[in-house]
């Protein structure tokens, strides 16, 4: 009898499994356009609609909150 290897506790198990890796890529990937946009200057920045309070928000939400 051979096990399929799709099945859905299989999949769920592997999603649990690297969701842990999954968060730690993302981190990695916010904090490096963190720093990219901080380096930029107050001009640069208005020109893309941000502030420097508003890195951090652009960088989770996707978007600008002024």
């Amino acid at each position: 009898m051979f096990h399929d290897t799709a099945s859905p506790t299989r999949l769920s198990f592997i999603t649990i499994a690297f969701r842990p890796w999954q968060m730690l890529a993302n981190l990695i990937i916010e904090r490096r356009a963190y720093v990219k946009l901080s380096n930029l200057d107050d001009h640069m920045l208005k020109d893309m609609g941000l502030s420097r309070g508003s890195i951090r928000s652009a960088i989770r939400d996707g978007r600008a909150c002024d």
